[in-house]
């Protein structure tokens, strides 16, 4: 069968990460102006969208010029973004003459109002939330770690600490119904490619998937489906490699542990 593909939404720059709100709203990180869009509903469903069909949602900008990335919503609406430094070249393995910079975590209330709630976050990416909405996870990509944190009650965050330890960069993640996640990484080896890894809470290593294709390195992943047992692949060129418009794909397999099952 050949699959459907459709436009949803061109927001005339650079899109990152996405989510969604309880109604159906769609939101993006818009990486150039720093900020998050929201299209609604009505018009995600039509598709073929464009940058003048969204509102402005939240700024997502800090006082220290960083970048943005990914994010993950939560059911009540909070959405937390990451926010990097940039200089790091993708050209040359992360060490002392190439040091990736410390960044931050940004919450964005429904209401548009945010604040920075972590610091010193190295290259903030994937996130996921446990399924009672009190625990947030991250990929701090180039610690090589994730890491969590407490949500409380006003969406800031708490008592930092380890979740796992990957060796590997970390990128996007998905959480399963045993608690643990899925993560992709982009290499494990730098100049080569990598793959998904189920990690438990405390470091144990699950499961590997390992790329299929040499030339390809594992950016994300996201688990869905009927019965949320689909895990899909987002792979593209290995770091370091020139890139070219069509290199990236998705592939999809199946897994024994479903998704986590939002309980908020």
């Amino acid at each position: 069968m050949v699959p459907v593909v459709r436009t949803v939404f061109e927001p005339g720059e650079f899109p990152s990460g996405l989510g969604f709100l309880e109604n159906g709203d769609l939101l993006v990180v818009a990486t150039e102006s720093r900020e998050i869009v929201r299209l609604k509903a009505d018009a995600v469903r039509a598709g073929n969208a464009k940058r003048s069909d969204s509102i402005h949602h939240a700024d997502i900008s800090t006082p220290y010029g960083t970048g943005n990335n990914d994010m993950v919503v939560a059911p009540n609406g909070n959405a937390y973004a990451g926010a990097y430094l940039p200089g790091l070249s993708e050209e040359t393995p992360p060490g002392p003459m190439n040091p990736p910079l410390f960044g931050n975590l940004v919450l964005a209330r429904p209401d548009g109002s945010s604040q920075i709630v972590a610091d010193r976050v190295c290259f903030p990416n994937g996130g996921a939330i446990t399924p009672d909405g009190k625990t947030l996870i991250v990929a701090e990509t180039f610690a090589f770690t994730l890491t969590a944190w407490d949500i409380e009650d006003d969406g800031t965050l708490s008592n930092r600490r380890p979740f796992a330890n990957l060796a590997a960069p970390t990128d996007g993640i998905s959480l399963d119904a045993e608690g643990c996640v899925w993560v992709a990484c982009p290499y494990f080896s730098y100049g080569d490619s990598g793959g998904w890894v189920r990690v438990a809470d405390g470091g144990e290593i699950k499961q590997v998937i390992e790329l299929e294709d040499a030339d390809k390195s594992a950016y994300a992943c996201m688990l869905g489906g009927a019965e949320g047992r689909d895990l899909w692949l987002c792979e593209s060129t290995v770091l370091g490699r020139d890139r070219n418009q069509g290199d990236g794909r998705i592939r999809r397999i199946q897994v024994d542990v479903p998704m986590a099952e939002r309980q908020c």
